[in-house]
């Protein structure tokens, strides 16, 4: 009679192994999977950027805790020439208003309150280093996960 060897399986055991550990996804640290809410609360928005795909991305103040930049990428929904002293969407919790000293001169940005990328460090385009996703634009409160894109290694 044969034995566990002889059988259907032979062979099956390591790829089956493998398969189940590259599909099932590991826990990650917590400083790897979270960002730190306080770091994205200040008010001191002096730094804007439109990016080359066309969302607004905000730079906030270092804070004595977080030493590297942090980064907010946000739809924009409506740019406006100059200033703009009233719009109704200002009155919209859904909705900021970012005015901007362009190379043209004013501009006004209507953008989405919450942003849809978060992120550490700032490559030369402006976008995040270290960036997650925010797929529902809820605010950070948990349900961000880590975008597959990782820092440029400079090669």
């Amino acid at each position: 009679m044969g034995g566990f060897r002889d059988g259907p399986l032979v062979g099956t055991v390591p790829w089956v192994t493998a398969l189940l550990f590259w599909a099932i996804p590991l826990p990650s640290w917590a400083c790897d999977s979270q960002l730190n809410p306080h770091a994205f609360q200040s008010t001191d928005l002096s730094q804007n950027d439109l990016l080359p795909n066309g969302m607004l991305a905000i730079r906030y103040a270092e804070t004595s805790e977080e030493t590297s930049p942090h980064v907010s990428v946000h739809r924009v929904m409506m740019t406006f020439p100059g200033r703009q002293l009233t719009l109704p969407e200002a009155k919209d919790p859904q909705y900021v208003i970012v005015e901007v000293d362009g190379t043209v001169g004013w501009l006004t940005y209507l953008i989405a309150a919450h942003a849809l990328f978060y992120g550490v460090g700032q490559d030369a385009l402006g976008f995040p280093e270290r960036m997650w996703i925010d797929p529902e634009e809820d605010g950070l409160n948990g349900n961000e996960h880590i975008n597959g894109r990782e820092p440029d290694s400079g090669k």
